[in-house]
């Protein structure tokens, strides 16, 4: 199920919320940075991952427990390429189609409340009304309850 809600991301709460990351998961700005200031001990998490399993490449995902109340998990989704020696830094719609799909794997048997940002409008600069149609095609025949966020 994929529906999009009008509010502030800092309002919602679930089983999992869709962080748009970056391929060495560190939070910055945009959500990531409003994850920042709702849960500090996220960025800890994240850095164990990385020491773990190594940075991820564009479009990937990596699913981490959510170390604060508000959710259970965080799905971090590389939306920006921040690796050293990176040539496309800002994402496509291709990257944001992989990602996407990536989601839509991991939650495909899960019964779960998911909320989630536009993927890539805010410093990826992308078109709002294109990543909504590519997220709709993903998410919307997932068991799961997957949340759009439209900021106000």
């Amino acid at each position: 199920m994929f529906e999009i809600v009008k509010g502030d991301i800092r309002d919602f709460r679930g089983d999992y919320i869709v962080n748009p990351s970056n391929t060495i998961l560190k939070l910055g700005s945009g959500v990531s940075g409003v994850l920042k200031m709702m849960c500090p001990k996220l960025q800890a998490v994240m850095d164990e991952w990385t020491e773990k399993h190594g940075f991820l490449n564009p479009g990937d995902i990596a699913v981490t427990v959510y170390p604060c109340e508000e959710y259970k998990w965080a799905i971090h989704a590389a939306v920006m390429d921040y690796k050293p020696g990176a040539v496309e830094i800002a994402p496509d719609y291709e990257r944001i189609e992989k990602i996407c799909k990536n989601i839509a794997e991991y939650l495909s048997d899960k019964d779960a409340l998911v909320i989630t940002p536009y993927l890539g409008t805010g410093v990826g600069g992308l078109d709002k009304t294109v990543v909504r149609k590519v997220m709709k095609k993903y998410f919307e025949p997932l068991r799961a309850r997957i949340i759009l966020i439209e900021k106000i």
